[in-house]
């Protein structure tokens, strides 16, 4: 039976808030959490983050969330615990109260239960492909768990602890490639980082081959890492500062003899994933978070643990954003010497809205800079004419996520962004008087930008 990787603390959920809460016993409980969820972001593309501590399996929601993933017996429906499975997850999500407080939550809903369901299929055919991994991607624009970042690739394959690997390929031009093998599988657990491999660290140029072997034997004149105990999977991750940059090309295969694998039934796997990773997100992760981010503030960035097994470099701030059709939040913060910069929002949901309709993401590459050095951005539901317009996709509530990787230094508090609620009506008062007025035909053009980017990642 798959397993998820986080230890459960007398989780609650607490009265009907338009963002799902948490309810967590006393101060040092809250504090402890805090510190737990810092660590778990600085270092991951928000579904692979560090954890701390793990657990036994949570308690099955169903039969066929713990049911075996043994083959059909004679005359029975095999896709049976799936149907069943998928029709509880959707009866849950839609039961909690933010899935009826407006029709954009609703609709938000729904893409949600479509990248859970879609995410647990994903896994569970790589699951059934133990002896032939591959490094698999979902290809979803909409209701992906977890934030993902706009301006990632993220592939992952799975792994056998006693597995031999290749993992090859060309280095893209993108501004940076990391692999991080993790002891929980992807969607389902919060995986602990084990270990980073940086392939720019070791002289992988853009345009030139990459190699390196996990696990086994050390080979000679070749670049080698030992396989950690519990490794489970090895997510590869490519950081875009610029769109018009080009992807790397991935490759992993087994070279030892794996044993033979018994038939598994992929609708049974996929049930449990399904449950599984409802419970992280829906039940554990999004309230836990909503009730320790602050509103319409930005905290001090962290920097990730590296002796932990983060990425070295890297300082992230998570947060949340609550704003009325004629408000705006103005997000002033400095163009950092980093590799990569970026800012992004999500819904209630911790779901990235759809990319390509919305301008829910921008790099420091993409991002009007002004004279003085600091990138000025705005979410707000409608277009308030600015270039670095954040779109909130109809959500009056959301999360910020801000990234720096690679940065040459800590981001200090003169440097800190600046979080502040202003009326759209007075929004240029708080602007550069050089800022640009950008017009419909001018935001089309900007958008459109967006379009190709998933057909040629």
């Amino acid at each position: 039976m798959l397993r998820l990787g986080i230890a459960e603390e007398n989780l609650t959920g607490t009265g009907p808030r338009p963002i799902l809460q948490l309810r967590m016993k006393g101060r040092k409980m809250a504090q402890r959490w805090w510190s737990w969820l810092l660590a778990l972001l600085l270092v991951m593309p928000a579904w692979a983050e560090t954890r701390d501590g793990s657990s036994e399996a949570p308690q099955a929601q169903s039969a066929y969330c713990a049911g075996s993933d043994g083959p059909a017996g004679p005359g029975q429906d095999p896709s049976q615990p799936l149907v069943v499975a998928l029709q509880q997850v959707s009866a849950q999500l839609r039961a909690m109260p933010y899935a009826n407080s407006s029709d954009v939550a609703r609709q938000n809903t729904e893409r949600f239960l479509t990248g859970l369901f879609a995410s647990s299929w994903d896994l569970a055919n790589q699951l059934a492909q133990l002896d032939t991994p591959y490094f698999g991607r979902s290809a979803r624009i909409e209701g992906m768990p977890g934030l993902y970042n706009p301006d990632n690739v993220y592939r992952s394959a799975l792994l056998e602890p006693d597995g031999v690997y290749r993992v090859y390929g060309q280095r893209g031009t993108h501004s940076e490639l990391t692999f991080q093998i993790l002891d929980q599988y992807p969607i389902i657990g919060l995986g602990k980082n084990l270990m980073v491999v940086q392939p720019d660290t070791q002289g992988a140029k853009p345009g030139k081959s990459l190699e390196f072997s996990l696990g086994g034997q050390k080979p000679r004149g070749k670049t080698w890492f030992a396989l950690p105990q519990n490794a489970q999977a090895v997510l590869a991750r490519q950081s875009f500062g610029d769109w018009q940059e080009t992807p790397s090309t991935l490759f992993i295969e087994r070279i030892d003899v794996p044993k033979a694998q018994a038939y598994k039934n992929q609708f049974a796997i996929a049930a449990a994933s399904l449950c599984q990773a409802t419970k992280l997100w829906a039940e554990t992760y999004v309230p836990m978070i909503a009730r320790a981010t602050k509103v319409n503030e930005l905290p001090m960035p962290r920097l990730s643990a590296a002796g932990a097994g983060g990425l070295g470099g890297q300082q992230s701030i998570l947060a949340r954003y609550r704003i009325s059709k004629d408000e705006g939040l103005l997000i002033t913060v400095r163009k950092a010497a980093a590799i990569y910069q970026g800012i992004q929002i999500g819904d209630p949901w911790f779901v990235t809205p759809n990319t390509l309709r919305h301008q829910v993401s921008l790099t420091a590459k993409q991002a009007r800079i002004d004279d003085d050095g600091f990138i000025r951005f705005v979410i707000a539901l409608d277009d308030p004419g600015v270039p670095n317009w954040l779109d909130a996709a109809g959500n009056p509530e959301g999360y910020i996520f801000m990234r720096w990787q690679g940065s040459q230094q800590p981001i200090d508090a003169a440097d800190a962004p600046t979080a502040r609620l202003v009326p759209i009506a007075s929004l240029r008062d708080h602007l550069p008087n050089n800022t640009p007025v950008m017009s419909a035909a001018q935001r089309r053009e900007q958008l459109a930008q967006r379009k190709w980017v998933p057909q040629v990642r």
